[in-house]
């Protein structure tokens, strides 16, 4: 029994090299522009509002006005609405608590017809939140009175 372990185990090591080294080209190859400039261009998120333009995301530059604002937002029944503002003035929702509880349209009307998701925007605006609530968590909350 000792025997048959050892000649598989070279048998397996020889399978898994041999599937990385088919998967490992084939997940390069697979990268289209939009995913690669995603991950090189990563603006950073400093406040809130955030004002991003199309040249900070590149090719992953999801929607069709050039520029916006990022916002967060906590609404009172689920938590952070993220929101993008266009330079006309109007306000779209990121995720669904701008849209449900704030009644802002999806940010999906404004899509270019060559983005695939809006996932970069709203990762971006998840980053935003994230800015928000590290600087509303450092403030002292004021103590509660009893009448």
């Amino acid at each position: 029994m000792t025997t048959r372990m050892r000649a598989r185990t070279p048998r397996v090591g020889v399978l898994l090299a041999t599937t990385a080294a088919l998967a490992l080209p084939l997940a390069l190859s697979g990268c289209s522009s939009q995913e690669g400039d995603a991950l090189t261009k990563w603006p950073d998120a400093t406040k809130n509002p955030q004002h991003i333009t199309a040249d900070q995301l590149g090719s992953a530059w999801p929607v069709t006005p050039s520029s916006g604002d990022v916002r967060c937002d906590t609404t009172p029944y689920s938590g952070f609405a993220i929101t993008f503002t266009a330079p006309d003035g109007k306000v779209y929702a990121l995720n669904n608590v701008a849209h449900d509880e704030l009644h802002h349209p999806s940010a999906d009307t404004i899509k270019k017809p060559s983005s695939k998701t809006m996932w970069r925007l709203r990762s971006f605006g998840m980053q935003v939140c994230s800015v928000y609530r590290a600087q509303h968590m450092n403030q002292t909350p004021t103590p509660h009175k009893t009448p």
